[in-house]
């Protein structure tokens, strides 16, 4: 008995497509393990802030207006050693800096991919991963 190619093949993507299926979470929300609760804990992630959910935009200036009048809220700056200092386009120097917490993000909009730090007398919003420098609110905070 000779069987066709497009047989064994339309058999074999068969076999493929019911094993991963075979291997799926069958339990969501109400399974064996939450007793029928759903899972509540990040739904709220980031809710104080301006979630903006795009790219920055292009004129920071009511941004760093507010950062500015608001100052009370970051904190004193570190005074950075000489010859650092903060280049937009590139990536921060390792070692300097701090990340905002979270009473001085409430302060600031959030965008996807990108973080606030603290970088001597700035504020500087970094690219996720990479450390470019994406904006820099230069002297917004006080010595």
């Amino acid at each position: 008995m000779k069987l066709s190619k497009p047989l064994i093949a339309g058999l074999g993507l068969m076999l493929v497509g019911m094993t991963s299926l075979a291997h799926a979470d069958q339990w969501g929300p109400g399974g064996p393990d939450d007793h029928g609760h759903y899972d509540h804990r990040d739904d709220h992630h980031d809710d104080h802030r301006h979630d903006h959910g795009g790219p920055p935009p292009r004129d920071f200036g009511p941004i760093r207006q507010h950062a500015f009048e608001h100052r009370g809220y970051f904190g004193r700056a570190e005074r950075l050693p000489p010859g650092v200092f903060v280049v937009q386009g590139r990536p921060l120097a390792p070692g300097f800096g701090r990340p905002l917490g979270p009473r001085e993000l409430e302060q600031l909009p959030y965008y996807p991919g990108y973080q606030w730090i603290a970088y001597g007398p700035d504020i500087v919003l970094i690219q996720d991963g990479t450390g470019v420098v994406y904006q820099v609110l230069q002297g917004v905070l006080a010595y």
